[in-house]
């Protein structure tokens, strides 16, 4: 039940839908001993993905000069997300560790041992904020915790957000305009100010927000679509969607979750994706890159352990497998 809940991933937003590439998918890797948990990147040949620890320490891989580098030093547990931004590379994952490397060598913080950080977004400058929940509570054990250049400092949620079991996702279409989302159907939004309680008007899971869009679910899956330039959320959940846990915003909205399934914002509709995803695994989260490739990440994350990794990719052109 805990892992369903914890399936979870991230531009502004334009109502722009291009609808899916037509390039078929690709499996970049597969059976990897991890599963895969969260992406990000600069380009197609500039990409990050972060998972599981299978026993020897988290995933940690890294796409550059045509090759794909396994990275280790981030002790032990599971990296549940990797967020870049003009400040350099965040990662964020279990026992309340925080890494960051601004270009000149990784830092990293402690900052509860006993939360896991499932998300976190930074608008660049420096400062960012992290979500996330302690995994052996039910209850009363949303956390979130902010960074501002220098220190970090715990933030007082909101009532009916501290209720919640976590916090799973947070992002920003500003460094005034941010939203986190979580169990039970929380959503804050923070106004450069204060953060504020949001009725989402759903009580289902939601485990990732990106732009306009939050993803999520229990037994279906869930979007919810932000109006523009109001706090509204309005329910557009595709019919018989499974379990969706990573969202992307942008010029080609694409959510993905359960057993491969990938769905596409087309005219203001979400359908699901018409190629053969070459992948039975769970999708866990997505990111578009700058040259219009999709990259999906999963692998067997519906119940422990949290292994198989996949990496999918559909896109302009070919990209390193993952050996």
């Amino acid at each position: 039940m805990l892992l369903a809940l914890l399936l979870a991933c991230p531009g502004p937003d334009d109502t722009a839908d291009t609808g899916e590439p037509e390039a078929p998918w690709q499996l970049v890797g597969e059976n990897l001993p991890g599963a895969v948990l969260s992406v990000w990147g600069t380009a197609a040949t500039d990409v990050w993905v972060v998972g599981a620890d299978p026993g020897s320490g988290p995933m940690v891989l890294h796409l550059h000069d045509d090759a794909w580098e396994a990275l280790d030093g981030f002790g032990t547990g599971d990296l549940w997300w990797v967020h870049g931004d003009d400040s350099g590379v965040w990662l964020a994952g279990a026992g309340g560790r925080v890494f960051h490397d601004p270009g000149t060598g990784w830092e990293s913080w402690t900052l509860d041992a006993a939360t896991t950080w499932y998300g976190l977004w930074g608008p660049g400058d420096g400062t960012a904020w992290v979500v996330g929940g302690d995994p052996t509570q039910s209850t009363d054990a949303a956390a979130m915790w902010h960074y501002d250049g220098a220190e970090w400092a715990e933030v007082v949620l909101p009532t009916e957000a501290a209720a919640k079991f976590a916090l799973f996702k947070v992002h920003g279409n500003a460094a005034d305009d941010v939203w986190a989302v979580g169990s039970g159907g929380v959503a804050v939004h923070w106004d450069g100010t204060a953060w504020s309680w949001i009725d989402t008007l759903s009580s289902q899971t939601l485990l990732t927000v990106d732009a306009n869009y939050a993803v999520g679910g229990t037994a279906n899956g869930v979007i919810l679509e932000l109006s523009p330039g109001s706090t509204t959320w309005t329910d557009v959940s595709p019919a018989y969607a499974g379990l969706l846990a990573g969202v992307r915003g942008g010029s080609l909205p694409v959510a993905v979750g359960v057993r491969g399934s990938v769905y596409w914002r087309r005219d203001g509709v979400w359908e699901p994706d018409a190629r053969p995803i070459p992948t039975y695994q769970d999708f866990h989260g997505v990111w578009t890159d700058p040259e219009g490739g999709v990259w999906a990440v999963g692998g067997h994350t519906s119940s422990s352990p949290l292994i198989q990794g996949v990496i999918g990719y559909s896109g302009p052109g070919l990209v390193p497998t993952v050996e």
